[in-house]
């Protein structure tokens, strides 16, 4: 059999990403393959606020097995989701290309990427922030449905201290994890270079910082994801929702929904899926009386809408797709669309959200269409993922042709239509591509005269996809001449390298890149490469991968979910 990289090899391997890892996900689990060229934005010229694409998909390179020759023609590509992430930087499952349809920020500005965990940092702090009632009205916005409404009805009808809800009504979340997560990077260190080397790597614990919103908040800039996580389990303990809380009644408020939001992020982070889901299930939808304001009248009074974060919501129905269940997670996420679509219907006939109650003022309705119509494109975002999830070409790009539509500056049709390009490359049409390719450009030329280096990278990947290595070498080149730290553009230089049977440079690319840069460029999908090629090149490989160990525990925390798999470690 021709094993020669083909059209349909490049993007038909058999290892689909999970929803939300089209453009958004903050990396794969590592495996033997290269995961290479990169179809979306990298981290490399963001800092927290990322760019169109926040995070990257990549065509992966299969390694052949021991029986196998190792060479170019049978190193097959398949593809899979991956980005870099630095430690300041903030994972977020829910946004596919922010920049395209933002979710406006209220009270305090901030940048127009809103990340679930950035999201759930602010809302921690949201007390001290100042917001008006309606912002306050249209931010917590939800419609119950008819059986929570009836409910609701009753506990606000209801003598003080005489409503007594059945159990069938209630959200009763607990804590599944029992034990404290230890510092994984720590334990590979101790193995593999002894206690004196581990030993000079400062680790920090849930227990250095304060126990509140601000240590939290200090933990997850620093990277130290899993002492974060130990710190989301004392803060929800201290609300009645620890271990062992499970299935019993508790009373929810939004910081401690804040907190499961942060607690759920980071999980999602470094991959803890089976306590992850297991946790997550007891909230379901959000849709029980007990999630909005309205079952707690004397503690809110009757004040309406719901005590669940947005991102918390979307979050929610975004995770049974990151464990290969996108089908659940596309019914979600279209069932919340109905919802959002009823509330836009309320405020264009001059309604509150759940149609109520009449808006104040025409800059009221303003505010309150264009944030729901943002948060509306975020789920749009999130369907696409699982549309490519379920390989439903077709379906993504429908959803994505109408974005288009919707847009309404140059700089976000040129966005949707670079997404159109990855997504034609995806479903393997090149011709497609190209035309959307072009598109992109006309609509960038708007924005600024000369091609930057989303151009270059769309140019690289669609001659990638032709087979002209050389031609993509030169696009990503360029690309890196205009961002010499883009750790992406840096890879995709790579991997073609090794197709262009250069592999001792394919090597010293990536070498460079995280000695230049050694925050970004020791990330997962980085590090599964370069021990890649280390391999290829020789069998005595051990040693490499511990000099990139010993660089991992001098500049990084614990943010690399499974650091013996990026390596390659027996």
């Amino acid at each position: 059999m021709d094993n020669k990289p083909s059209l349909s090899q490049y993007f038909g391997g058999s290892e689909i990403p999970p929803a939300s890892q089209f453009f958004d996900e903050i990396g794969t689990s590592p495996s033997d393959m290269i995961q290479s060229v990169y179809l979306g934005e990298s981290e490399g010229s963001r800092t927290t606020a990322p760019s169109v694409f926040t995070s990257s998909t990549s065509a992966t390179f299969s390694q052949p097995s021991a029986l196998d020759e190792v060479t170019f023609s049978n190193v097959v590509p398949t593809v899979s989701g991956t980005t870099s992430l630095p430690a300041t930087s903030l994972p977020d499952p829910s946004t596919f290309f922010d920049t395209i349809g933002p979710e406006p920020t209220i009270g305090l500005t901030k940048p127009v990427t809103t990340t679930a965990l950035t999201d759930a940092i602010d809302g921690l702090s949201i007390k001290n922030q100042p917001v008006d009632k309606d912002a306050e009205r249209r931010r917590d916005a939800w419609i119950p449905n008819e059986e929570a409404k009836k409910t609701l009805m009753k506990a606000q009808s209801s003598p003080k201290g005489s409503f007594f809800p059945e159990r069938e009504v209630l959200t009763m979340p607990g804590l599944v994890l029992e034990e404290e997560l230890a510092d994984a990077l720590q334990e590979v260190a101790v193995k593999y270079l002894g206690v004196s080397c581990a030993g000079s790597r400062g680790v920090v614990r849930a227990d250095h910082v304060t126990r509140d919103e601000p240590g939290l908040r200090e933990l997850i800039r620093t990277g130290y994801f899993r002492a974060a996580v130990n710190l989301t389990a004392v803060l929800i303990s201290a609300a009645g929702q620890g271990v062992g809380r499970m299935h019993r009644p508790t009373k929810h408020t939004p910081r401690s929904l804040q907190l499961w939001l942060t607690r759920f992020s980071l999980m999602l982070r470094i991959k803890l899926h089976e306590p992850l889901i297991r946790e997550a299930e007891q909230f379901g939808d959000c849709t029980k009386p007990d999630m909005f304001y309205q079952f707690y009248p004397e503690s809110y009074e009757n004040r309406p809408g719901s005590l669940v974060p947005f991102s918390l919501r979307l979050l929610l129905a975004e995770i049974p797709g990151h464990v290969g269940k996108p089908d659940e997670s596309m019914d979600r996420l279209y069932a919340m669309l109905d919802v959002i679509q009823q509330m836009l219907s309320n405020l264009r006939d001059g309604k509150t959200e759940d149609g109520s109650g009449l808006l104040s003022s025409e800059q009221d309705k303003a505010e309150s269409i264009r944030l729901w119509t943002g948060r509306e494109t975020r789920v749009y975002h999130s369907i696409v993922n699982c549309a490519i999830a379920l390989k439903d070409y077709r379906h993504a790009s429908n959803v994505l042709s109408s974005l288009e539509q919707a847009c309404s500056t140059a700089g976000q049709k040129r966005a949707v239509c670079s997404a159109l390009c990855r997504l034609a490359l995806l479903a393997g049409h090149v011709t497609a591509a190209r035309a959307h390719c072009r598109r992109a450009t006309e609509n960038r030329t708007h924005v600024c005269p000369t091609p930057d280096v989303r151009e270059y990278v769309d140019l690289g990947l669609v001659a990638m996809a032709q087979g002209k290595y050389e031609d993509a070498y030169n696009d990503f080149v360029r690309a890196a001449d205009q961002e010499p730290t883009n750790i992406m553009v840096a890879n995709n230089i790579s991997v073609c390298l090794l197709y262009m049977g250069r592999l001792k440079e394919a090597i010293s690319v990536l070498q460079k890149a995280i000695k230049s840069d050694p925050e970004r460029g020791l990330n997962e999908s980085l590090l599964v490469n370069l021990c890649t090629l280390y391999e290829l090149e020789s069998s005595k490989t051990n040693e490499k991968k511990l000099n990139l160990l010993r660089m991992l525990c001098k500049y990084k925390s614990d943010t690399i979910p499974n650091v013996l798999e990026c390596l390659k470690l027996a």
